[in-house]
């Protein structure tokens, strides 16, 4: 063969082989960019609102347990207030079922989709709490924004709780009950269980964690990845 030829075929096989590797190097990183994307999504639309919200609910409880936050509060601030405090989380968790957000955990922050999944704060609610009530209080503290839903702000969950012609007020009535039976007969173990969530999630993206802090505070045992 002559050396022009082979010296040809050389130059198209390199060339073949550069650009199939460029492709697969381009290929590759769109993936990663998408993926990157997808958990950053995650974060900012679901996992920082529940953390948010979990902690906002600590305080609450660890307030009205621990300090004399009730001995201040009126009946009416009160029952609004703390119903608020608890309505989006378990609004935020009824989104995770509703909008397949475990799974997309399950691709993206595996082991802390499994956590929260096994660890949602409803089941820390009581037996006396039951399935459709929790659902009454987080669809309350529900609105649909566009062609998604999102957790109420406090006005909004107020004017409708507040509102005579709404009926929320009665339908609410379970949820009064369950948390005067939280602060009365369990605080402790709600409030570790509140702690957890709020820290694992904390720990998995590196959102800052007031709770975190905390003299004694639970950590995991082992290694967030």
């Amino acid at each position: 063969m002559p050396q022009w030829l082979t010296s040809l075929l050389a130059a198209l096989v390199g060339a073949g082989v550069g650009s199939i590797g460029a492709v697969l190097v381009a290929d590759w990183r769109k993936r990663r960019s998408e993926t990157s994307e997808r958990r950053e999504a995650l974060v900012q639309r679901y996992l920082f609102q529940l953390q948010n919200s979990v902690e906002c609910l600590w305080y609450r409880v660890e307030n009205l347990t621990r300090g004399d936050g009730r001995l201040v509060m009126r009946d009416e601030y009160f029952e609004t207030t703390t119903l608020y405090a608890l309505g989006p989380v378990l609004a935020i968790e009824r989104l995770f079922a509703l909008e397949g957000v475990y799974p997309q955990l399950a691709a993206h922050y595996p082991d802390l989709g499994e956590f929260l999944r096994k660890h949602r704060v409803e089941y820390a609610l009581g037996d006396d709490f039951y399935q459709y009530d929790r659902l009454a209080l987080a669809e309350a503290a529900m609105e649909l924004g566009g062609d998604r839903f999102r957790a109420s702000t406090y006005l909004e969950f107020r004017r409708r709780y507040e509102s005579k012609d709404s009926g929320e007020g009665e339908w609410l009535a379970p949820a009064r009950k369950a948390i005067e039976s939280i602060s009365a007969k369990r605080p402790e173990v709600f409030l570790d269980h509140l702690e957890k969530v709020a820290i694992r999630i904390a720990n998995e993206t590196n959102i800052p964690s007031g709770l975190k802090s905390r003299p004694g505070t639970w950590r995991p045992s082992s290694p967030s990845r």
